[in-house]
């Protein structure tokens, strides 16, 4: 349906945009009144200036930040939603990133300079986007006739690439459908066809996020793992929904667990064997 007929669905649209505009337009005005520099994002856009020596508008800034708002907040919380999801079913994975944050941090929180001790970190995110990518499907157009896998396309058409077929690809991956992080060691991404793994999109389009929505997801799955389990939540289903994102369609539901509190037991548990032998 076009968007300017008032059916209940798109008057819905209407007032939720105008409703984050409201906001957005606010932390702008506030920002620029106050002329502050916070270090940040918002911080830099208001900064930039082209060759003419002129600023973003409050209606471009307004575009660049619903960007940041929208495609940087959903996509890596789907992201680490099935990165979660696969971990609390899959107790080895789980230990052997235990393993690595307890030696590389112990009991400090994780910085930006530890991301490349925290190399399974990293894989497990990697393996998590591969499987479930925010990005599950996208679309280029064709500027010039061409012929791929001895199909003809022409210019005009639309050509659609799904990330979730490629990356379950065997061609590519030893058993596909399985959730193993170390599959990324020794430089696997490196000697993979250059689009054999794109949760990102390539070329000039690719997201611009890309880096550091790898440096997000991975700081805040080792900040929350270094402390805590999630365990799920029994018989909760947990279902794709391929929308513009792929997240889980009633959520993920789970159940935290202090890993200090559990391992103390354990340890105390330990110890009483070891006096009673």
């Amino acid at each position: 349906m076009p968007h300017w007929l008032p059916t209940p669905t798109n008057l819905r649209a209407k007032r939720e945009i105008a409703q984050i505009e409201k906001i957005l337009y606010r932390i702008i005005g506030e920002r620029r009144a106050s002329g502050r520099d916070a270090g940040d994002l918002l911080s830099m856009l208001l900064s930039a200036q082209d060759d003419d020596g002129s600023r973003m508008t409050d209606r471009q800034l307004r575009d660049e930040a619903i960007t940041l708002f929208l495609a940087g907040h959903e996509t890596t919380a789907s992201t680490l939603s099935w990165t979660w999801w696969m971990l609390a079913q899959n107790p080895t994975v789980e230990a052997k990133l235990h393993a690595e944050l307890d030696a590389v941090l112990g009991d400090r929180a994780p910085s930006l300079d530890d991301l490349p001790r925290l190399a399974y970190t990293g894989h497990i995110i990697t393996e998590s986007l591969r499987l479930y990518p925010a990005a599950w499907g996208m679309a280029r157009l064709v500027v010039e006739d061409h012929e791929i896998a001895g199909y003809p396309v022409t210019k005009g058409m639309g050509v659609a690439m799904a990330q979730w077929v490629v990356h379950r690809d065997p061609r590519w991956y030893d058993a596909p459908e399985e959730f193993r992080p170390e599959r990324w060691e020794n430089d696997l991404l490196k000697r993979l066809p250059r689009f054999a793994y794109f949760p990102f999109g390539g070329g000039p389009r690719q997201c611009i996020g890309n880096t550091f929505a790898l440096m997000e997801a991975a700081l805040i799955l080792a900040t929350i793992a270094r402390k805590f389990r999630l365990r799920l939540v029994a018989n909760h289903p947990v279902v794709p929904l391929a929308s513009i994102t792929l997240r889980p369609r009633h959520g993920v539901r789970v159940m935290l667990e202090s890993r200090e509190k559990k391992e103390a037991v354990s340890s105390s548990n330990d110890r009483q064997a070891a006096v009673a032998d």
